[in-house]
């Protein structure tokens, strides 16, 4: 069972009846934490029940060089999953295969949201892997002219996952938008 966990490498509140979820670890360009998604998921649920009309999702910027630079999330935190599959202690093994169980939860409670509940999560900068999982069930993705998106566990010969099985071949083109006459989309283009 999902714990429920505070942390502020997640900075949720409220504008009216908007709520707001700030990832905030800009250290590993936002990468989700087991901590993160065990405050997200009663935070979404309590946002629910107090009737929120709409959740916003961003990331926190990142400095470089002197400069702020955005980023919206990186993937999950493979390092501590790495470190916690790797420790002598059972308890802390356990902690991988809970990140993983806690992240899909979370992807599906974010992809059953009502309708009338729409996410919008703004895509600015770095968008990998489980930062994929936490914005493309939502309703709405805003990509910026800083979107670099990808699914780099692909590259080791692993699946797509956070739902990329089912996510990828249903995304369509602008052309798509455009013109319902035009057939193929996104996941057709990368299975050639």
């Amino acid at each position: 069972m999902a714990q429920s966990t505070f942390t502020t490498q997640l900075l949720p509140s409220l504008s009216g009846k908007i709520g707001i979820l700030q990832l905030n670890n800009p250290a590993s360009l936002n990468a989700l934490t087991l901590e993160m998604i065990r405050s997200m998921n009663p935070t979404l649920h309590a946002w629910l029940q107090a009737g929120v009309r709409a959740t916003f999702m961003e990331g926190a910027p990142y400095e470089k060089n002197g400069k702020s630079k955005p980023a919206f999330c990186a993937g999950g935190d493979v390092k501590a999953v790495y470190l916690a599959g790797i420790a002598k202690d059972d308890a802390e093994k356990d902690l991988a295969a809970d990140f993983f169980r806690e992240e899909y939860i979370l992807n599906h409670q974010i992809a059953t949201q009502p309708p009338h509940v729409p996410q919008v999560s703004i895509w600015d900068g770095v968008v990998m892997g489980g930062g994929v999982g936490l914005s493309v069930h939502g309703k709405y993705r805003v990509a910026t002219e800083n979107t670099l998106f990808a699914m780099p566990e692909c590259k080791i010969g692993l699946f797509p996952d956070v739902g990329g099985t089912w996510w990828i071949p249903r995304l369509k083109l602008y052309s798509q938008w455009q013109n319902k006459s035009v057939v193929g989309g996104v996941g057709n283009y990368l299975a050639l």
